[in-house]
């Protein structure tokens, strides 16, 4: 049976900080994309891709391969998910959903964490993923999400720019505001507003500059 410890020690040391990287920029950057989870027109939770950039997933490449054959198997890159997910939990998965209406908090639990190799090329590397299901569904189809690691050590942005993947029944509005805070310096805080309104045109195709967007909760 392979032993989880080798698959858990690269995250564990991106969870791991001290003061010395409070004002450092991220070390580890995600890119995202949600597919909202529909259940007779309403909200029932997300999928969740995150993609990992180049130079770190070539480091999580290089450990898991336990067996050295140059790619990543089904059981390693298990394996890697599981070890890792545990060490998630504290965090809530950097995720906090909230009502759109009211922003009252929203329950989640989170299913089917797992790993794939997206090869080498430029949409590859290695992506973890997972399903988000709400306690509730939301039936009013307006939810506001975050996306933030509280140590700035992971940093999150839309995948080549788009929140939601392109076969989306759904549409987003994205705000990036800079924030103060008292002992991580300046971070940037992203809020993405999903709405999946039955009856009316989504605009799956709508982009957003995941370098380049409103600053400051301008979002025009």
């Amino acid at each position: 049976m392979i032993s989880k410890n080798r698959f858990s020690a690269w995250l564990l040391l991106v969870l791991s900080f001290s003061a010395n990287l409070a004002l450092a920029h991220p070390h580890l950057r995600m890119a995202y994309q949600l597919q909202p989870l529909l259940s007779e027109g309403a909200i029932r939770g997300f999928h969740i891709s995150w993609q990992m950039d180049a130079q770190n997933s070539l480091q999580v490449r290089e450990n898991i391969d336990l067996n050295n054959n140059g790619s990543l198997d089904p059981d390693e890159l298990q394996a890697f998910a599981e070890g890792n997910q545990s060490l998630m939990l504290p965090y809530q998965f950097f995720l906090t959903i909230e009502d759109g209406q009211n922003a009252g908090p929203l329950p989640f639990e989170v299913k089917n964490f797992s790993a794939r190799d997206g090869g080498r090329g430029f949409q590859g590397g290695i992506y973890l993923e997972f399903d988000v299901q709400l306690t509730q569904t939301i039936a009013k189809n307006h939810v506001q999400l975050q996306m933030q690691d509280p140590t700035w050590y992971i940093g999150f942005m839309p995948r080549l720019g788009q929140i939601l993947v392109s076969d989306s029944e759904c549409d987003s509005d994205f705000t990036r505001e800079k924030r103060q805070t008292p002992t991580q310096g300046e971070q940037e805080v992203q809020r993405i507003v999903v709405h999946c309104s039955t009856g009316t045109a989504a605009r799956p195709d709508q982009q957003i500059s995941p370098i380049h967007g409103p600053v400051h909760g301008d979002n025009s």
